[in-house]
């Protein structure tokens, strides 16, 4: 897979108003894109990115804010004793009607007992895979002889994950906020959840560990919750093919960082990295090891973090079991740092005994993807009703791609840029541009960067990497607000809704925008006019507007418009109505 640039404007002609002001282009982001490793300086540093970084996570799976815990409702039945261990099935509600099924592998003996959340990769027989490649069972038998409860569980549409697909999602739902990737990441946290709520395990000492797209979700997982104690993601954690399935691509995640970074945010807990030679994390010793092991010697903590390579092909075989197996005893065990754990020879349960809803139906209160979603909707605008506008406005800036840091200083230029007297246009008004500069108000017209649809169609995960075409028009004029900060934005259809986000995160003393009557009670008229994944989950108009206090007017809107604390018209203003109401400071 290449590269796919966008189109490159050579020369921007100079209107007779003003100058052109517009974003820098740059090539398409891709999934198979080599990446160098990000320079850590201090510590000082570091740590506001990563606490960026770990928010980003959660918003860009739809949990930011975070949704209300329900009732797991647990059940754990059908209990296969055997020597030193049983295996039990299990299946608790991470949202009401939706189910996450699993296993339950428990050491012989009363406990507590540490524990280990296991989720599963793109094998064939995904939690049940059993073969010289990878093995689930073996890993958990062998984990459960040691000492250590284990949770294996379905990622969605494997196994007894029967309700959704493994393709679930579109771009309704990624308006809201909800996708595949974002539930299994809310899936894992129910896991930790569900472990926590068993008597016979230690609170202080659950960890991870997942190979291929189960190592995915082991670091996202451990990046956003401190309850992993020690996470082992094998074989993932690459700057190149950063994870090539839908559930390992929530929109936005990757806009501006790699799984290395992501991966980093665990410091200073420890982490062990299982590469092999034979895929995308040939190079991980040379690499990726040494760059995240740079962030660790920023918290005095090298001795936490481990790096060792297999001669192997994408797996999760012996070798790497082993190497976890002592990790794992290390650090929630409390062994030797040399200590060795070799693997023990195993049988699995026959299917069975351990598939949940083997020749059972599903509970009666099971939803159906068209539910869930439209249940998922529902208590997100319940929630949103309540929450902070502090962490409104970040869920919105994240769905943005604009760092908090940026915002405060925008808003410190926008109040100081009192002797600003530039008008923004997104498109040519002359009778507009006549009537400023006869005030003595010069314009600039901002040029929007081409979006090259047939090259942003070949990329895998594209809007993983890259932001979408209404994304990009706010970033676009956030730059050209920020060439001139203090300006006033004039803006209508397309361009003055994003001229309204623009307003939130961006040094603008004023936008005037002609919103052409869009529909804000429809999800439809927001995917073909103002499609950004999570928009609508941070409260969109809404929260913009309030984040711009007040810094907005907005005319030509139709009755579904509708807004507290903006000045809204349903008219159309004139050219000569939107000059005058260009502040009088500027003449």
């Amino acid at each position: 897979m290449t590269r796919q640039p966008f189109a490159t404007i050579a020369a921007v002609a100079l209107l007779s108003t003003g100058s052109a002001l517009g974003a820098l282009q740059s090539p398409y982001r891709t999934l198979d894109d080599k990446f160098a490793p990000p320079p850590r300086t201090s510590l000082e540093a570091w740590k506001p990115r990563a606490a960026y970084l770990k928010e980003h996570i959660l918003a860009s799976a739809g949990l930011l804010p975070m949704p209300e815990k329900t009732a797991l409702n647990p059940v754990v039945s059908g209990a296969v004793p055997h020597a030193d261990y049983s295996v039990s099935k299990v299946y608790f509600e991470s949202l009401p009607g939706f189910f996450v099924t699993g296993n339950l592998y428990k050491p012989t003996g009363a406990g507590p007992f540490p524990a280990i959340l296991s989720p599963h990769g793109h094998w064939p027989y995904g939690r049940l895979e059993n073969s010289d490649v990878a093995s689930v069972p073996g890993r958990a038998i062998n984990l459960a002889r040691q000492g250590f409860v284990v949770f294996t569980y379905d990622m969605i549409g494997y196994n007894d994950s029967r309700q959704l697909k493994h393709t679930f999602g579109g771009q309704r739902e990624n308006l809201w906020g909800l996708s595949l990737a974002g539930l299994q990441l809310w899936n894992s946290i129910r896991g930790l959840d569900f472990l926590e709520s068993l008597d016979f395990v230690r609170r202080d000492a659950i960890g991870a560990t997942g190979a291929s797209g189960g190592g995915t979700q082991t670091f996202l997982l451990a990046a956003v919750d401190d309850r992993v104690a020690a996470a082992a993601p094998v074989n993932m954690i690459s700057l190149h093919m950063q994870g090539g399935c839908l559930c390992e691509n929530q929109p936005g995640l990757r806009l501006e960082t790699t799984n290395v970074e992501i991966a980093s945010t665990i410091a200073p807990r420890p982490l062990l990295m299982v590469s092999a030679t034979g895929d995308w994390t040939t190079n991980s010793m040379k690499l990726e090891y040494p760059a995240v092991r740079s962030v660790y010697r920023l918290f005095d903590a090298e001795d936490r973090v481990q790096g060792v390579q297999f001669e192997a092909p994408h797996n999760y075989n012996r070798n790497s079991r082993e190497a976890m197996y002592a990790f794992m005893a290390r650090w929630l065990q409390k062994a030797p740092s040399d200590v060795k754990r070799p693997e023990r020879n195993f049988t699995p349960d026959p299917l069975p005994d351990v598939l949940v809803f083997h020749h059972r139906a599903l509970p009666n209160n099971a939803v159906t993807a068209e539910k869930l979603t439209d249940d998922w909707i529902g208590a997100a605008r319940r929630q949103l009703s309540g929450v902070a506008q502090d962490t409104r406005e970040r869920a919105l800036r994240h769905a943005l791609g604009f760092a908090e840091t940026l915002v405060s200083v925008d808003r410190a230029q926008a109040g100081a840029a009192t002797k600003a007297r530039h008008v923004l246009l997104t498109e040519a008004d002359p009778e507009l541009e006549q009537l400023l500069r006869r005030a003595s108000v010069s314009t600039d017209t901002i040029v929007f960067t081409p979006y090259d649809s047939a090259a942003a169609a070949k990329i895998h995960h594209f809007e993983t990497y890259n932001r979408t075409p209404a994304s990009q028009r706010i970033a676009d004029i956030v730059s050209a607000a920020r060439a001139h900060p203090g300006s006033v934005l004039v803006a209508r259809g397309d361009a003055a809704l994003a001229g309204v986000f623009a307003a939130a995160v961006a040094p603008l003393r004023l936008a005037i925008l002609d919103v052409g009557n869009f529909d804000m009670s429809s999800d439809r008229e927001f995917v073909e006019r103002l499609y950004i994944p999570g928009l609508r989950r941070a409260g969109d108009f809404d929260t913009a507007v309030r984040a711009a206090h007040n810094r907005v007017l907005i005319h030509n809107a139709g009755e579904e418009f509708v807004i507290g604390g903006a000045t809204v018209s349903r008219t159309k203003l004139t050219a000569r109505e939107v000059a005058e109401r260009v502040p009088k400071g500027f003449r």
